[in-house]
């Protein structure tokens, strides 16, 4: 139950041969496996040696597209070509393909502390704790990403918040869908704020936190499969 959502091939430049071959991959059967919130997104690199006759094929689970994206454009993927492409794509706004393609070509910039993903119906978010190896000048240190999957619409969004520590940021997720718990904003390095009290405006949040009346409570009961992107 692999659904392809990204794939690039790269052909050696003199024989027109090809080399390398990086797919991005949905795991449907993850829905079912024993461990729930397990990560359901796989980057599957395969490189071919033409001279040996021989091939070698690494892969690598992550939570969202984007990570499995970052992972392929460490090793070579052109993170132009590398880009999600299915027949019916979900809706989406432009900060959540901002921070996916922040993601995909932040190399090492994160590093991934925890994460889980609910996949039911009714309630299909996915959350990423991550440390920042290279924070902003007064950027908080730890981030969550937050991916909101509205299966009704075909719609999705994927939001950030700061925190302080991972200790925090646990104690934002355990109470993920409670609508006195809003994602906390990821605080501007003080050259943006700068820049925005200089144009006699307010400092935006780089992206905005999902509207938390819109979060339903998290449902008990084994998931399903939505239809996905």
């Amino acid at each position: 139950m692999y659904t392809s959502l990204a794939v690039q091939h790269t052909t050696n430049p003199h024989t027109e041969l090809l080399t390398d071959s990086f797919h991005v991959v949905h795991d449907g059967t993850m829905t079912w496996h024993d461990v729930p919130g397990l990560a359901q997104y796989a980057a599957i690199h395969v490189e071919r040696d033409r001279a040996e006759s021989t091939y070698r094929f690494e892969y690598s689970r992550h939570p969202i597209a984007a990570l499995a994206q970052n992972w392929l454009v460490g090793r070579g993927a052109d993170p132009a070509q590398l880009t999600v492409d299915v027949e019916d794509p979900m809706c989406t706004d432009q900060a959540t393909r901002d921070l996916e393609d922040f993601l995909a070509s932040s190399g090492d910039r994160f590093r991934l502390v925890d994460d889980h993903t609910y996949d039911s119906p009714d309630f299909y978010k996915t959350w990423i704790i991550a440390s920042d190896n290279r924070p902003d000048p007064g950027q908080q240190p730890v981030r969550v990403f937050y991916e909101d999957v509205d299966t009704a619409t075909h719609s999705y969004t994927l939001r950030q918040g700061g925190f302080a520590t991972v200790e925090a940021a646990r104690s934002w997720v355990d109470r993920l869908g409670h609508p006195d718990n809003p994602l906390p904003p990821l605080t501007a390095a003080p050259s943006a704020r700068a820049a925005g009290a200089g144009a006699h405006s307010s400092v935006a949040v780089t992206f905005s936190a999902p509207d938390p009346a819109q979060a339903p409570a998290m449902p008990e009961g084994s998931p399903t499969r939505p239809q996905r992107r």
